[in-house]
């Protein structure tokens, strides 16, 4: 395989094993619990409920205003909105004025994010990878599906911020993978050419076909541990949703360091 000059990574899955569980009836009772808190009343399965619907709406709004059909929220205004509109709200010593409505929104993302997270660690090699492509003299980029407000602090406590040259997380862009404009608004910014570049990551449809759709090069990166026919099919997919029914992954390996 050719060395390139820049490699524009995935986070979650690729470099770094991440699980979560958003669904659990105990996080939403959790949730409920801190809503209460702060003068907000829900019924867990009424919080859960409400978040959805309103993730939703908010998903739509964005996708007409900006014209894609992969838009990218942040969620603390969906926490935000929550607060506001709780059907049922209590006097609380605690009840939170306008003005600090930002940090509240801040704060409750976060909350949301640690009940849920069941695991967080780089990947055995991942260090050992982003490093020695920097000592080679590469960019290394990361583009991110994910929720600036909390995945810049897991990239901080994983120890990896310091080895990007550009973060492009898609709740700032307020579009994700796989609509192209994601990946050329980095390459824009940086003046980094497609030809010089290869996207990284273990989504066949989001991070290849990304890659496929601007006409650069991938390497995939089997960390779910997909069957060769698994593999072909998600790969299909992605060529008739693109058009491009002879691309390839330069390289598809089992695990992050197979790329070096």
């Amino acid at each position: 395989m050719r060395r390139y000059a820049n490699y524009i990574f995935d986070l979650y899955g690729t470099l770094i094993d991440i699980e979560t569980n958003e669904e659990s009836p105990a996080l939403w009772k959790r949730m409920a619990q801190l809503y209460s808190v702060y003068g907000a009343d829900y019924k867990p399965q009424e919080l859960h409920k409400a978040y959805l619907a309103d993730v939703k709406e908010e998903e739509e709004i964005l996708a007409k205003e900006i014209g894609t059909e992969y838009p990218e929220i942040s969620l603390e205004e969906v926490f935000e909105r929550l607060y506001m509109e709780a059907r049922h709200h209590h006097e609380s010593v605690l009840e939170v004025p306008f003005n600090q409505m930002k940090a509240f929104s801040t704060f409750i993302a976060n909350a949301f994010r640690v009940l849920s997270r069941k695991r967080l660690k780089a990947y055995d090699n991942t260090e050992k990878v982003l490093r020695t492509l920097k000592e080679r003299g590469c960019g290394v980029y990361l583009l991110s599906n994910a929720q600036y407000i909390f995945t810049m602090p897991e990239i901080e406590q994983t120890g990896l911020v310091s080895y990007f040259d550009g973060i492009y997380i898609s709740s700032k862009k307020e579009v994700r993978k796989p609509d192209p404009a994601f990946m050329l608004e980095l390459l824009e910014e940086y003046g980094l050419k497609k030809e010089d570049c290869v996207m990284v990551g273990n989504d066949y449809d989001s991070d290849i076909g990304i890659a496929a759709s601007v006409g650069m090069d991938s390497i995939f990166i089997n960390s779910f541990e997909l069957s060769e026919a698994e593999k072909e099919k998600r790969l299909n997919a992605m060529r008739k949703r693109v058009g491009c029914k002879n691309y390839e992954p330069v390289l598809s390996v089992e695990e992050i360091g197979g790329i070096i």
